[in-house]
């Protein structure tokens, strides 16, 4: 039985530190900036320089080191690897606010989808959770909650702000965006108070 005991803590650890190493590595991924070309397409890469003419960067996806170049005129949107976005040539389309009610409630949740990123809300509900489970419950809700604000949405088109069921069609696919998050958040920061219990039970029985 107590050999059992054993071999079930080893695989809780053993599944832990894969939980965490995983999370970890996330983050590390996570350390580039991104190029979003008015296509949709994103590059991953370390931007270098960014002119009216062309943006050179180096892709951080692939081992290679050669320095690569885009026309600016193609590029929508850079989002570097500290949270700061760049709007840089923004795609026209015109009588954006005159599309039909439902088109512009499709659109809202889709840019929302492609474009809302809520790093914060993982992040933080994590760390509530670590400090005490309770208080990431609180912060979770708190967060989740919360629709952000209009000026704070990026989107496939500036004019569609004009439209106020886009705007609130992307708010709410945003905020659900937002409680996932959370609710992640939550998740792994138990999972860690699991591993780091189990760890110091299994500590304790070899006393």
């Amino acid at each position: 039985m107590a050999r059992s005991f054993t071999l079930s803590l080893k695989t809780l650890l053993r599944t832990g530190a894969l939980l965490l190493s995983g999370l970890f590595s996330q983050t590390a991924h996570a350390q580039h900036d991104v190029i979003l070309r008015a296509d949709g397409q994103e590059i991953k890469a370390k931007i270098l320089t960014v002119s009216p003419e062309n943006i050179r960067y180096v892709r951080s996806d692939t081992v290679s080191t050669d320095t690569l170049q885009i026309a600016t005129a193609q590029v929508f949107l850079l989002r570097y690897a500290n949270g700061v976005r760049e709007l840089v040539h923004p795609p026209a389309v015109s009588n954006s606010t005159e599309i039909p009610r439902a088109e512009a409630i499709r659109l809202g949740a889709a840019d929302a989808r492609k474009y809302f990123r809520a790093p914060g809300a993982f992040w933080g509900t994590y760390g509530a959770t670590l400090a005490n489970p309770m208080a990431g419950v609180v912060t979770g809700v708190a967060v989740g909650s919360t629709r952000p604000p209009a000026h704070n949405l990026i989107v496939s088109d500036p004019n569609l702000l004009q439209n106020p069921d886009y705007v609130r069609s992307y708010r709410n696919q945003a905020q659900n965006k937002k409680l996932g998050k959370a609710a992640a958040g939550f998740g792994v920061g138990m999972a860690t108070w699991a591993v780091a219990v189990v760890y110091l039970l299994s500590i304790t029985t070899h006393w």
